[in-house]
This record gives structure tokens, C-alpha cells and sequence, in this order.
């Protein structure tokens, strides 16, 4: 396990289906718009075999999903969140993501140094081929990954900011394949204001949601078991029951 650095721990099922929705609903008449541009919702798979120096680590972002979310700022132990996304909406290795995302997963200890270098495009189309295969998601037999968000506990906490958690332990039932599996993930959040933000990093294993790690030319490349998990939000809190403008 590659050790994480200037980050506490997430819940990646809490935050991560908001940066793949775009726009979520919170517990009251409130609801969250949330800055794209600094949202991410992503899966980032590590190289391996002895040609791995030909290869890539590969950056795949939710670019849509179906969310059931509810969230009160003052009690966010009473959480809700569950998620649908399509398998065929992943976006692989897009140019802007990779740019994007690259230094921060350096920073935090995902990827070495080298980061995230451009995958030229025809490389990127045959990975995404791959990765909706029958040995992976298998995305003609089962179309839709879920998640859903079964416990989430305060492990400490504490900073500035009007709220801040440092300390979470999530529970998270994933669905891939019609597996599914249930995983302790961590969380860092902060409110300032109106203005929520989040980060998050994780892991799990291809094999544990019964896909075979992708390899190939008998091993010299392929993907490690273990991948990360990578979560940014942005999102400013509007209130639902606000009075429309007047008519001019």
C-alpha cells in the first residue's frame, strides 16, 4: 500500500457520487450546485510485467450517474447516498482529466513522479474497449455499476473553517458485475460558509468484484490487482425554497 500524504481519510462513496451527478439533492428544501470544474469522480489503475515502461497508468472519470443523496451539514452521520452509472459513460484517459488530476495524485502519493503523461488517443480507445469487455465489466451483461452508502461514523476531528471533518469511516456497498462487495473507506470535508469541498483517496482490488485485471503479451503489460480510488468536490449550497425574482 503506497502511503498517502497530506490527506486524512473518506468516504468515497459520500462525496464521489456527487462529483459524478453534477448537481445534487441535499435532506431539506436545500441542494448543492457543484463546480465541475473542480469535481472529479475517478479510478486510477496501476502498470505492471517487465514491458510496463511501454504502458500507461490509466485515469477513468464518471462523467454521469443517477444519485439518491441527502446530507445535513449538522448531522452527517444520518448521510444517504446511493449511485447508478451507466459502464459505457466512463471517460478514459481523457486529455484535460489526466492534466488536471495528474499532480494532485503525485502530491497525495498515487503515482510517482512521472504522473499522468498524454495517452494518445487510439491507445485510449482500446483500453476503454478492454475495460467494457467480458473479463472486465463486462458492460453488454451488466450495463450499470451501483454504490450505495450503508454506515458512516466520526473518528475524530477538528481544524479551521466554519466545519471541518478530518476523521470518517464509511461503510459502502459496491455492485459491479452483480457482485457486490462492502468496503470501509475514509473522508476529509470542510464548509465554509455556503461552499462544501472534499477529497478523497482509496483502494480495492479488481478481483474482489470478480474482474480479471487486464494483461496482455502473455504478462510483459498489464494492470496490478490493487487500484485507487480518487474523489474532488467544489459545491456551493442553494436554498431550494428561495422566492423566484419578481417580474419586471
Amino acid at each position: 500500500m503506497r502511503p498517502l500524504r497530506a490527506l486524512t481519510t473518506l468516504p468515497i462513496a459520500l462525496i464521489a457520487l456527487l462529483g459524478a451527478l453534477g448537481a445534487v439533492g441535499a435532506a431539506s428544501a436545500e441542494g448543492w450546485r457543484v463546480d465541475e470544474q473542480a469535481t472529479a469522480f475517478a479510478v486510477l489503475t496501476h502498470r505492471a510485467g517487465f514491458a510496463s515502461g511501454l504502458a500507461h497508468d490509466h485515469l477513468i472519470v464518471a462523467r454521469a450517474a443517477k444519485v439518491d443523496f441527502e446530507l445535513d451539514p449538522e448531522r452527517p452521520e444520518a448521510a444517504r447516498l446511493a449511485l447508478e452509472a451507466r459502464a459505457d459513460a466512463l471517460e478514459v484517459d481523457g486529455a484535460a482529466a489526466r492534466e488536471r488530476w495528474g499532480p494532485r495524485l503525485v502530491e497525495l502519493g498515487a503515482l510517482g513522479e512521472e504522473g499522468l503523461p498524454p495517452v494518445p488517443e487510439k491507445d485510449g480507445v482500446k483500453v476503454r474497449e478492454a475495460m467494457l469487455g467480458r473479463s472486465q465489466l463486462d458492460a453488454a451483461s451488466h450495463p450499470t455499476i451501483s454504490a450505495e452508502l450503508v454506515g458512516l461514523a466520526r473518528r475524530g476531528g477538528g481544524g479551521d473553517g466554519e466545519r471541518t471533518a478530518l476523521g470518517w469511516t464509511a461503510k459502502v456497498r459496491l455492485t459491479v458485475r452483480g457482485r457486490s462487495v462492502e468496503r470501509e473507506l475514509a473522508l476529509t470535508w470542510s464548509l465554509e460558509g455556503d461552499r462544501l469541498t472534499a477529497e478523497g483517496l482509496g483502494e480495492a482490488r479488481f478481483t474482489e468484484l470478480g474482474i480479471e485485471p487486464y494483461s496482455a503479451f502473455l504478462g510483459a503489460v498489464k494492470n496490478t490487482d490493487l487500484f485507487h480510488l480518487y474523489v474532488a468536490l467544489a459545491a456551493e449550497r442553494v436554498a431550494g425554497d428561495a422566492a423566484p425574482p419578481d417580474e419586471p
